[in-house]
Parts: C-alpha cells; structure tokens; sequence
C-alpha cells in the first residue's frame, strides 16, 4: 500500500506538479481511500519523504547508469549517469518536491531530514562518490560543477512546456565530458 501510494504520489508531481498532488489526487490515483493513505503517512509531506527517498534510489540505481559506469572511465561515466538520472520524466517530481519544501515552511520542515540525510548520499564526501573521484580537489569541484549543470538542464526541461531536452544539453554534455577526460 505504501508503495502504490509512493508511486502514485510520484506520477502526480511529474504530471500535476505540487500545486495539482493533494491527499485526495493520490488516494484516486492509487485506488485507495483516505483513510488508507492516513494509516501509512501521517502526511502529505512525509509521502513527499517516501517519494524522495524512492526517487533518488531509483534515480542512482537504474541499469543504464550501472552499463554507463562499466563502460566509460569514472569521470566520464559519471557525466552520463548524471545526465541519464536528470533526464528521466520522474526526476521532475524531485525538482517538485525540493521546491515545496523551500516554499512551504511547514513541507520544508517535516522534509528537511530525508533531504539532509539523502542529498549527503550524492556529496563528494561519501565514501561511495569519493572513491570514484579519487584525492584530487579538481574532480571534486568537476563533480558538484557535473550535479549543478544536469540539474539545471533538468529545471529548464520541467519548466518548459514540451518537457523536451533542451537545445543546448548535448553541448554541455559534451564539454562536460572533455572536461572529464582531462582531469
């Protein structure tokens, strides 16, 4: 039930936005009554936590960024797992979700914690990322300039109207991955 909820809360964001995903769409979405969604979230924020969590470990786990990683050295690999988890319609509902705790203090609050603990998941500092880049301050910087860049291309995408790539994207993929190549 938590995930149909979880899933259902997602496809909303990414259809809706924020403004469009109350209690009541999702709980329709899913099939489900109110009182169900009650008993598994205490609200719509703590759905919104379930989501992001979900999110990001469907984002950082998809098969094409494990094949990217395998193919390309780590760098450059990272600039397509990057730009492959920003592209994807779901990462829109994370764009959702981020602005409504920025704009809502009450979200924002109750979200403050899974936006904490997950964003230090994707830090130069966890020991995960950090053994991609190696001890060099260069990758490091390289790799916030990397999650900068794809996220904004993402905001750009979710705010235009087609939700298309964007005319540019293929040239700054491109010279992020010179870059890459030259660290």
């Amino acid at each position: 039930m938590r995930a149909r909820l979880t899933e259902a809360a997602i496809a909303a964001l990414v259809e809706r936005g924020c403004a469009g995903t109350t209690a009541l769409a999702v709980c329709a979405r899913a099939g489900v009554t109110r009182g169900a969604f009650h008993h598994h979230f205490p609200s719509l924020a703590a759905l919104y936590a379930a989501a992001l969590e979900r999110l990001y470990r469907d984002l950082s786990q998809a098969p094409a960024a494990r094949q990217v990683a395998r193919a390309h050295p780590p760098l450059r690999a990272l600039v397509r797992r990057f730009a492959a988890a920003t592209q994807r319609p779901q990462f829109k509902a994370v764009i959702e979700i981020w602005l409504a705790a920025r704009n809502d203090r009450v979200v924002g609050a109750e979200l403050a914690p899974a936006i904490e603990q997950l964003s230090r998941m994707f830090s130069p500092d966890d020991p995960r990322v950090a053994r991609q880049l190696g001890s060099s301050r260069k990758a490091a910087a390289f790799y916030r300039l990397l999650m900068e860049a794809t996220i904004g291309m993402a905001l750009g995408r979710a705010v235009s109207p087609t939700n298309r790539p964007l005319a540019h994207e293929a040239m700054v993929l491109d010279l992020l991955e010179q870059i890459a190549a030259d660290l």
